[in-house]
């Protein structure tokens, strides 16, 4: 018996657990505490689980359910499935009987202020998919990526195959055609602005700008990082969440993705 030394996805029981609190102040957030035993390691080059390494077969899940925002974390939506807790009291879910309750859970790598650590980044049914690991952003995030990016992109953007004006085409990299006029062929570049003078345009409410910054984070910001972030983002706009609009909610999902998201 021994902790868990590799990334995976694992398939065992809770051992232990219960409702508490994260470290924090003022008291921390809501969180659930499990000591995971795993009996079996997904094998994804022969699509099969195999028995685990019982010299590594135990790990601690940090459950937070509740963001500063005072919005339900998508791990409590995880924690209600494993459970099945409604989600509607704590008291109740503090009498839940965890032992020997069975789930998977993924480990991953984490990394943060040059420490690397495992920790369980993810927990499901015990039947959950383990190939089910590809995550696709909205159309709504694709737009905002590209909000964002669009003078980066536009400045980057390789010239089509250009056409002579016999109407044959001209090989791309090839030195554009010497003429007395105004230069046929020759690609025009894009009037724009810089990325830094470029302010974002679009609107989102307050829960989808969180929930795409959750999604696109990089794995070294942990979910307490990213909420102080959102914190300090949102009080900037508007320290009363209510009067923020929809332009701004877009406009702090903005801010907070160049400093936390993953592209």
């Amino acid at each position: 018996m021994g902790f868990i030394n590799q990334e995976g996805y694992y398939k065992g029981a809770i051992v232990d657990g219960g409702l508490g609190q994260s470290p924090g102040d003022p008291g921390g957030l809501p969180q659930e505490t499990w000591n995971l035993k795993a009996t079996e390691v997904w094998d994804g080059e022969n699509q099969e689980y195999l028995p685990v390494d019982v010299d590594h077969d135990e790990i601690t899940a940090y459950l937070i359910l509740m963001s500063y925002k005072d919005k339900e974390t998508k791990t409590a939506q995880q924690v209600k499935k494993v459970l099945g807790w409604d989600g509607a009291s704590y008291p109740e879910l503090a009498e839940i009987e965890r032992a020997d309750v069975e789930l998977s859970f993924r480990v991953k790598k984490n990394e943060y202020n040059g420490n690397t650590t495992l920790e369980v980044s993810w927990v499901a049914e015990p039947d959950a998919s383990p190939t089910r690991m590809v995550t696709k952003i909205s159309k709504e995030d694709a737009q905002a990526l590209q909000a964002r990016y669009a003078p980066v992109l536009a400045a980057a953007k390789v010239p089509t195959k250009a056409m002579s004006a016999k109407g044959k085409g001209k090989k791309v990299g090839a030195k554009a055609p010497t003429t007395k006029g105004k230069g046929k062929g020759r690609p025009v570049a894009p009037k724009t602005t810089t990325p830094e003078t470029t302010t974002p345009v679009g609107k989102c409410t307050l829960d989808e700008a969180y929930d795409a910054c959750f999604t696109l984070k990089r794995d070294d910001v942990t979910e307490e990082r990213l909420n102080e972030l959102w914190v300090k983002f949102v009080a900037q706009v508007n320290a009363d969440e209510t009067m923020i609009t929809d332009e701004q909610a877009f406009e702090i999902k903005e801010k907070l993705l160049k400093v936390t998201a993953k592209v």
